[in-house]
């Protein structure tokens, strides 16, 4: 073969510099060095100090490599305009001498710390078996790794990571054909209430079944996955997988429990994750309730911007957001005051449960914990694997776990099977004080009152009653009217007002408005309060999950006038009334949808980023033709910040809406939210249904 010779600096290109090495192993196998040196910042020599100088540095390099070639065994090849390589017999002596001439050279040329050489190279020993093409690999890794450092000596690649690299390169074609034959799938490994060990909803996490039958554990081909760029490719395909057996629990009527999924910071990088899970919703017509993405703690120190904009835009899709490895990280304590989340994954393996760190370990959960219970995050401790763990959790108030301890991975058909027995699964899944019982006591102090009364029978029982808010004394009524026949009877009613207020809590009138599906009923009446009447607004209100075999609606009562944006917020307490809650920061049009009822439709929201893009997507698509302007002119950003900047009413009108295929009117409301100030003017859209046209 006639060899090719670069015409500036007389030596073999990288083809034929590649096919020498060769020959050279072909007459012996080990028992040489490949030595690459890589020039950094090249680029921009020529464009500084012009082509002239490039070339001159270029060609004493060159020379000292001729006089080589003329001493000694040596190759040597011009393999980039930035990179030369040299293959010799191994010895480390004449490593160190070609580093510290080159080196020397380049100084000579430009006395600059940009310009240097980096080293990276590889011993050929006898008990490892290598081509020439392989050997250049493993020299320009160790260079890659030494990119960015300002040492000058020469970066090994050993045996052990070449071995690892030549596995990873052989398993990637398997990893395809697996793809393309459906040797991928998931396992579920449950996630348990501590109380009683009854499941709550699984992981899934990914398995690899190859031809022969054999389960190969992701620890061997998931971190390969990750350096050749496969990775993405797995969670979308494991993500489908899931989707196609919720739709296959939902289409066969089986139990269904919540099942996550992992995000990876290089899934958020390289796709739109967002329109992948829409997409995948719309596709398998699954409730978005069942799915639900983990997040690693540390996708979130890299590239924080583009993490947390995923993060809005799954939460506006109706995703529970859960972080994964919650501990694993630096910026762990720092995060709990920035994240969107609703769980968090407390990973016990960064803990050391040692005897003598014991106790610093239980600190640190308990705090972890305690955090996360004030801002309304939920915790689910994994990985939990011993019952000193369980126990240990259990007693620092971590409701949840999941581990060993509790259950392994498992097939689908193993948890299928498991779920089918009503005593291994929770009568409720996750909550936080943001979605349970103790968020709508909160809410509902706002209130004097708040009852839920059963208009059929008269049944009532109250979730708040304020204790210097009295109608009656003595014993409890049986029914809510004759609770309200005893508030009048005992004067705590103007007399005025008796009459109308009796008639409106009448449980016929409030069956008359239930039929004709305009449930919502105003009275401002005046009650006795510290021997003097003030103004109450009595509201009767239908729930959305109303119906015959739980016939409950509610009773509040609440001072009149009081102040706005403590009014308004109260509503979220009936927030299963509303078609829509939003909280929107007027401005810079940032949103968060804090209620919608899918029943409704008004998937706009998945394609607007702002609220000003949300309002007008929603003109255009669902509201009626002569509401249009009005509508356009009440939401317009300056107008809501000079009506909140001069006052603190809400504002309120009337309009038609596209529900079901027949325009329905509603009530579009703003108001100021308990987080309003003038530097972040954040308020609240309410939309609730008058009645059908």
């Amino acid at each position: 073969m006639k060899i090719q010779r670069d015409s500036l600096t007389g030596l073999p290109q990288r083809r034929d510099y590649l096919y020498l090495v060769n020959e050279r192993l072909n007459q012996k196998h080990a028992g040489f060095c490949m030595l690459t040196m890589k020039i950094d910042h090249f680029n921009y020599l020529g464009k500084w100090y012009g082509r002239v100088e490039e070339e001159r540095l270029l060609a004493d390099i060159a020379a000292f490599f001729q006089e080589l070639i003329n001493k000694y065994e040596i190759i040597t090849g011009y393999m980039e305009p930035d990179t030369f390589s040299v293959f010799f017999p191994a010895d480390l002596a004449m490593a160190e001498n070609i580093r510290h001439s080159t080196t020397q050279i380049v100084k000579n040329a430009r006395d600059s710390e940009v310009f240097r050489p980096i080293f990276g190279g590889f011993i050929l020993r006898d008990n490892f078996s290598a081509g020439a093409a392989d050997l250049f690999e493993y020299t320009i890794n160790a260079i890659n790794q030494a990119v960015g450092t300002l040492k000058t000596n020469i970066f090994w690649f050993d045996e052990g990571l070449a071995r690892q690299m030549l596995e990873e390169t052989e398993l990637m074609p398997k990893v395809a054909y697996g793809m393309e034959n459906g040797q991928f799938t998931f396992y579920l490994q449950p996630r348990c209430q501590m109380s009683d060990g009854r499941i709550i909803g699984a992981e899934a996490l990914v398995r690899w079944l190859s031809s022969t039958g054999e389960i190969i554990s992701p620890e061997e081909f998931i971190p390969a996955m990750e350096k050749n760029g496969y990775i993405t490719q797995l969670d979308k395909y494991i993500w489908e997988k899931v989707c196609q057996v919720l739709q296959r629990w939902q289409k066969h009527g089986m139990r269904m429990l919540p099942v996550s999924v992992n995000v990876s910071r290089r899934d958020i990088q390289e796709m739109d994750v967002v329109q992948v899970f829409a997409q995948l919703l719309e596709k398998y017509n699954i409730p978005v309730d069942f799915l639900e993405l983990e997040i690693t703690e540390t996708a979130y120190i890299h590239n924080e911007a583009s993490i947390r904009e995923t993060e809005q835009g799954l939460r506006r899709l109706g995703f529970k957001i859960l972080i994964d490895d919650f501990g694993s990280g630096y910026s762990s304590l720092n995060m709990l005051k920035d994240i969107q989340a609703d769980v968090l994954k407390l990973d016990m393996r960064f803990l050391d449960m040692s005897r003598e760190n014991f106790d610093k370990g239980c600190n640190i959960i308990n705090s972890i914990i305690s955090m996360a219970s004030q801002i309304d995050l939920a915790v689910i401790a994994e990985g939990v694997e011993t019952l000193e763990q369980s126990e240990m959790l259990s007693a620092l108030g971590c409701s949840f776990a999941q581990g060993y301890h509790y259950y392994r991975p498992m097939p689908i058909a193993e948890y299928e099977l498991l779920l089918e027995d009503e005593n291994n699964v929770a009568l409720s899944g996750i909550t936080n004080r943001k979605s349970g019982a103790a968020y709508l006591r909160d809410l509902a102090q706002y209130f004097a009152m708040v009852a839920e009364v059963n208009p059929f029978t008269g049944e009532y029982h109250f979730i708040q009653c304020d204790d210097g808010f009295r109608f009656s004394s003595g014993v409890r009524p049986d029914t809510i009217t004759e609770y309200i026949e005893s508030s009048i009877e005992s004067g705590n009613v103007h007399p005025d007002d008796a009459a109308g207020y009796l008639r409106r809590t009448g449980m016929a009138f409030i069956r008359e408005k239930l039929l004709s599906r305009t449930l919502r009923i105003l009275y401002d009446l005046r009650i006795k309060r510290q021997n003097s009447y003030q103004w109450y607004t009595f509201e009767c209100m239908q729930p959305k999950n109303f119906s015959l075999e739980e016939p409950w609606i509610l009773f509040t009562w609440k001072q009149a006038h009081a102040d706005a944006s403590r009014r308004i917020d109260s509503l979220t307490l009936m927030h299963r009334m509303f078609v829509l809650v939003l909280k929107v920061n007027a401005r810079n049009g940032n949103f968060e949808i804090l209620h919608r009822d899918r029943a409704a439709g008004l998937d706009i929201y998945r394609n607007s980023v702002s609220a000003a893009e949300l309002a007008a997507n929603f003109k255009s698509h669902y509201i009626y033709p002569d509401d249009r302007k009005a509508y356009e002119a009440f939401t317009d950003r300056q107008a809501v910040l000079r009506h909140f900047g001069a006052g603190d009413e809400p504002m309120r009108m009337k309009l038609r809406y596209l529900r079901r295929d027949k325009y329905v009117l509603c009530r579009l409301e703003i108001s100021r939210s308990i987080e309003y100030s003038g530097g972040r003017p954040v308020v609240l859209v309410t939309l609730m249904d008058c009645h059908a046209l």
